[in-house]
This record gives structure tokens, sequence and C-alpha cells, in this order.
């Protein structure tokens, strides 16, 4: 429980009001991120303003969809620091904030007391210019639907102008020039890109992330980064001509960084695009495509690709590229790959990896070692900021049962049967011993999750098989794992009787298998924590390396438990018992028999008190870390 508890993070909810805290961020302390394109705009009255001039700022739906919250702020365009003051329309629907205090510079919802957030599908507020210049500027808002559904900084105003303000650069600027060949041979650890018109810039290339949602689209893992500390991010904006999208890829790679196009989340049949570094410091961009569940495919003319720039530095791999919206050019194998850019939306697929020089000298990527994707199909012809995806709901599943069932239930049914069968001697449930109705249930309900989990993850995958080290060794264990659970109840129906000369046999077999298979369950869990896709916290890890330790700790007391002078049991005494030898999993006497010559009843084993007091905090703390491990896994 106390694993649990560390396990949890601080969440702040302000359902009344919008906090000053999140002044910096706009972010809600709840939820989790809205796809792109929120179906939300902000209007205003005037394209222009001068200092102290008041504008009439409304946010609204362009559709059917309400909204419960809202939080709204004018900030000088390519900054960060709200300007002006706010003043409310409906003292009952908004309430002003100080996120400097005393100015009223930005504004937000609230409620009357008592009562539950109105839903609404417009709110107007008023906003005084501050009485010196801050150039033009620009209202942004974070907006949400519903308690899990928001959409952060991402529904923007027109840009409002000041005639006499002085304005700094809005945008990065894109390479227009002249179409360069797609290799670019760079030094390595080039600090500054060959165009000289680049915006200065963390990113060796100059990408950034200003201007997103706004003059271009974005999609950045970890949401809201900003080079350099984004694993990934890409850009995409149309030209002026409408034929080109130019489209930026930087990542946290010394091998290749890749943008794919997908009509689902399969990452199979795709549109892709590698901006790959040779060992000897030489960066390209290929035209690729994937032909299902296949390394991707190189297109030999680089078709729809030009005026490519490329950079790297200090660990992050850069290209810009022109990628044409419609093409002619691709015909044959992968022309079913290329996408019509401006007719359809497509998932977004972003992966970085390591490379290998092939025996004919080229360099071929390898597996990614991590990749996100959007969770919506995103046109990227338009502008928008995308949220990246949560883990598919199969995979969820997948974790679950697989947790649920090797690292809770086989444990209960392991404990128990080895070291409960002399409790409760007088008792049954259903006619057999309690251990052994417990043990059967808990065992049933393992392999049963087991088999539902197998099937759930090859759903997914398609029915294909994995590639790459870690992955392959977590499916063949997985694989290994689940047959010696499914073996183990064909094994029980065929178990002989306590006195059979072969009991001795099934009994080894039967607990060989059975503690294989927990320690090979244990290896594939840790494996499957350490998938890079799935981002899990490294708490994970800590988790669940402290359920071993405690199940081994458990395990190792309860087997010494007959040598310690608080059980007041000797050896023996324990051997006298003929509950240790064998122990009989029916009553002599039927279950539904009417007992008229009733057998004396046998005493409970000494230190019985002890044992079921030990088991009682035993399932507490297994409970506590199977929790934790939910909690992690519903968060992904």
């Amino acid at each position: 429980m106390v694993m649990l508890v560390l396990s949890t993070q601080e969440v702040d909810g302000y359902s009344s009001f919008v906090p000053t805290s999140q002044c910096s961020s706009m972010v809600p302390g709840h939820g989790t991120a809205g796809p792109s394109n929120p179906p939300y705009e902000l209007l205003v009255d005037k394209q222009t303003y001068n200092a102290g001039e008041q504008i009439t700022v409304t946010l609204q739906s362009t559709g059917l969809d309400t909204f419960k919250g809202f939080f709204i702020q004018a900030r000088p365009v390519g900054q960060d620091q709200p300007v002006g003051t706010f003043t409310t329309i409906n003292v009952n629907t908004t309430e002003t904030v100080d996120c400097t205090p005393g100015t009223q510079n930005a504004i937000g919802h609230t409620k009357i007391t008592g009562s539950t957030i109105e839903e609404k599908t417009a709110v107007s507020v008023f906003w005084t210019a501050p009485s010196v210049a801050v150039g033009d500027i620009q209202f942004r808002a974070t907006v949400v639907k519903e308690y899990s559904t928001y959409w952060v900084n991402a529904v923007a105003s027109p840009i409002i102008t000041h005639p006499t303000a002085t304005q700094g650069p809005t945008n990065v600027p894109i390479a227009t020039g002249a179409t360069t060949p797609s290799k670019v041979t760079m030094a390595t650890d080039a600090t500054t890109p060959s165009s000289s018109t680049a915006a200065p810039a963390e990113d060796p290339l100059g990408i950034t992330t200003e201007g997103c949602g706004v003059t271009k689209g974005c999609y950045g893992v970890p949401d809201g980064c900003s080079p350099p500390n984004c694993d990934y991010l890409s850009t995409w904006v149309t030209d002026a001509t409408g034929e080109n999208v130019i489209l930026e890829i930087t990542g946290k790679t010394d091998g290749y960084v890749a943008i794919g196009f997908s009509h689902d989340l399969l990452m199979a049949d795709d549109d892709i695009y590698e901006c790959m570094r040779h060992p000897d410091g030489n960066i390209e961009v290929f035209s690729s495509y994937s032909t299902g569940h296949t390394r991707p495919t190189r297109e030999a003319t680089n078709s729809g690709v030009s005026n490519v720039e490329v950079a790297y530095s200090n660990g992050l791999l850069s290209c810009r590229f022109h990628r044409a919206v419609r093409q002619t050019a691709r015909a044959g194998a992968g022309a079913d790959q290329y996408f019509d850019l401006g007719n359809s939306s497509y998932h977004i697929f972003l992966a970085v990896g390591p490379t290998q020089v092939q025996s004919d000298g080229s360099v071929e990527i390898l597996r990614h070692t991590s990749r996100a994707y959007s969770d919506q199909p995103v046109d990227v012809t338009s502008i928008s900021l995308v949220a990246t995806a949560s883990t598919p709901l199969l995979v969820k599943l997948h974790a679950g049962l697989m947790m649920s069932a090797w690292m809770f239930t086989v444990s209960i049914g392991a404990v128990l049967a080895r070291f409960y069968k002399p409790m409760w001697p007088n008792s049954t449930w259903c006619g057999v011993k309690i251990w052994f109705a417990v043990h059967r249930a808990v065992m049933t309900l393992t392999v049963l999750m087991a088999i539902a989990a197998f099937v759930l993850i090859f759903v997914f995958k398609e029915w294909t098989f994995v590639t790459g080290s870690n992955n392959t060794i977590h499916a063949v264990m997985g694989i290994i794992v689940t047959s010696l659970g499914v073996i183990q109840p064909f094994m029980a129906l065929c178990r002989p009787g306590p006195e059979a000369p072969n009991r001795v046999v099934f009994n080894w077999f039967h607990w060989g298998f059975g503690t294989a298979a927990r320690i090979m369950a244990i290896v594939v869990m840790f494996l499957g924590l350490g998938f890079p896709f799935l981002g899990l916290p490294a708490a994970a890890t800590y988790v669940m390396a402290a359920w071993v330790a405690w199940q081994a700790l458990s395990e190792i007391f309860l087997e010494q438990e007959a040598n310690l002078k608080c059980c007041g049991q000797n050896k023996e005494n324990e051997k006298a018992s003929p509950d240790h030898d064998e122990i009989e999993m029916e009553n002599k006497k039927g279950a539904r028999s009417v007992d008229l010559n009733p057998e004396p009843k046998t005493s409970n084993p000494p230190g019985s008190a002890f044992k079921s007091g030990f088991l009682a905090v035993y399932l507490l703390v297994l409970t506590g870390f199977a929790a934790a491990m939910f909690t992690f896994i519903a968060m992904l």
C-alpha cells in the first residue's frame, strides 16, 4: 500500500476557477489533451489596436460541441507573457485571473457556489490594450470540453496588429531557394545549417515550436516540448504555391529520424520519409514505403522530395524538405503508398533508431528504438497541434491481464498450495479443502487471463511476429510461459492418488512446470516494462522489483516457518502429522452425505493463528503492488 501511494502523482483539480499556477503553461491539472483540430474558435471585433483600446473577444464552438472550462490570454506574437487587461461581461461564467498580481491579464471560467459548471457554446469578454506598445498580439485559449478532454493553447485568434509598433520575427524562416540534391554532406557536429537565413535555435537546423498551431502544424513528443528537449518533433506548412508541404523533422539520435503517414495505427502499408545519418557524417533524406509489416523500401527516384536541408549537432539529427502534395512520378511498386496529402488525412508516425552498414556498403535503418503516433488522422495541408496517442486499448488489456495472472493470482495459488495445506482442517468449500478450492480457482483464472492476453496481443499485431532482440525474447518467453500455464490444469487431471507410487513424480513435474512458468513470467514482465513505446515511468520498474523481493522473502519466510520459535512447531511433530505428508483434497465423506458418525475434529496445527495473520498481511501488500502496476498501465 505504501508503494501504491508513492506511485501516484499529485493532481490539482480546479473545477470552479483557473489557478494562477497555470498561467505560463495553460495546461489543466486533470485529464488528457484532446485530439487535433479543436472544434472551437476565437473571434475579435478589430484587426488592429491602439494603446488603451478595447476589443471584444468571443470564444465559440464551430459546431454543436459545448465546453465547460476555458482560459484566455493575449500574448505578443512569439512570446508567452500575457498583456493587457480583461473585463468580465457575465460574472456567473467568467472570472479574471491575475497572472501578475493586480493585473487581470487573463480570464477563465467560474461557477456559482453550489452549482455545476454551465455547458457553453460561446462566451464573450472585453480586453483593454496596455498603455504602451507591445507589438502585434494574438489571443490564445485553452478549452476544456469536459474533465478528461481539453485542448491546450490550441485555439487562436487572428493576429491583431499595432500600426506603430516594430514587430519581431514571428515564424521560423523556411528556405525556399533553388532545389538542392537530396544528399547533403555535413560535418559531424556542425552547429548551423547551410542556409544563412535560419533563425538561431538550439536545434541544429533552427527548427522550433514558435508559431505552432498558428502559422504551422506541429507534433512533438513529449507533448508541449521545444527543441532540444523533444525526443522527436515534426512541423509542416504548405509553401506559397500550395503544391508542396514543407516538412521538418528532428530527433535525438545519431542514426535516423523518420516520419510516416498511415491510414491506421498499425504502421503498415505506409508512406515514409527517412532522415538518415551515415557513419561518415553524410545525411540523406529518402522517400520510402512499407508493404505490410516489413522494413521500408526506398523509392529509387526519391519521388516528391526536394529542397533538402540537413544538420546534426549534439545528438540532434534534423532534416527539412519539400514533399509534393500530389505526385505522378512514382510508379510500379510503392505507388499505392504514395499518399495524396491534399485529399485525405493520415495518422502521423514519428520514429528514431539506429542504422547498419550492409555488405554492399549501403546503410539501412534498423527497427526503431522509440516511436509515437497521432491519435487522430491529421491534414498536413492545414495548421494544427497534434497530441500523442495513448497506448492502444488492446496493449493495455494485454499488460493488465498478464500482470493480474502472473503477479497476483498465481502468487496466491502457489503460496496456498505450498504452505497452507494443513490450515483450516475442519472446513471445506464445495466439498474440498479450503486451500485446494482457492488454489484451483485462482490457477484456473490465471490460465484464462493468460490465454486472453495472449490472443489480444496477437490480434493487435494482426497475427504477425515481432522483430528486435528484446521484443523477440519477450514474445518467445511469453509463448513458453503461456504454454506451461495451459499444461498445468491438464496435468492436474492426471494426478495420482495420495498413496500412489507415481504421486511423487507428479508432484515434482507439477511444481517444476509451475515454478519455471513463474520465474520466466517475471523476466517477461520486466522486458515489457522496458519497451520504449509504452513510456512507462522508471517507478514502474522499481515497484515490480519491490514486488519480486516481497514475494521471494515471503516464501523464504514461510519455508522456514517451522523453525521459528514464535510458531511453536518442531519438525518431529510436523512429520508425525499426516497433513504434512499428502493432504487429501476432499472429505472422506461426500459433500452432501448425512454424517451420522462424525469423525473427531482435527485440531488446528500449531502456529495457525500466526500463519493466518501473515497471510492477511501478505495478501494486503500483494494487492497494493498489483494496484500500483494497474495504475501505471491505466495512465499509458
